[in-house]
């Protein structure tokens, strides 16, 4: 014959009180307390790598464009003194670039001139990019 009764509980292990999950509770407050400050410094260099990424990016197009400069000190100044329009990225962060083209007066031809070219954020000085490159030119003009 089966016995069909239900086993007998105990009142002492019938699960998890109440103060048990409060004092977990507060443990998993307390840990992620603890790593918040971690993940907002986190957030902060995601995007300062971001907008040192949008720079490089700005500036490598700068480089590609001194290829397409006619070799002359003339189109050279033409380049250096040529308005750069700023770019807006989609966070609304504006892109400042510059060049500055030095020693384009030499004695004899073949020489090298060399550019400075310079990406920065406005209103936030820390953040940018630079490059420095040579050119030949073979003539004044």
């Amino acid at each position: 014959m089966i016995d069909r009764r239900e086993p007998a509980t105990s009142s002492d292990d019938s699960g998890f009180g109440l103060v048990e999950i409060v004092v977990s509770m507060f443990l998993l407050a307390l840990l992620a307390v603890a790593f918040l400050p971690l993940l907002i410094e986190s957030l902060r260099v995601s995007v300062t790598n971001s907008k040192v990424a949008t720079a490089n990016q700005i500036l490598s197009e700068q480089l590609d464009a001194i290829a397409l400069v006619p070799r002359t000190c003339a189109a050279f100044d033409a380049f250096e003194s040529a308005a750069i329009p700023n770019v807006t990225d989609e966070r609304g962060t504006i892109y400042q670039a510059d060049r500055d083209v030095t020693g384009c007066a030499p004695a004899s031809y073949p020489a090298s001139v060399t550019i400075v070219l310079t990406v920065s954020i406005v209103g936030e000085p820390g953040i940018g990019s630079r490059a420095t490159t040579f050119a030949i030119v073979e003539s004044l003009n």
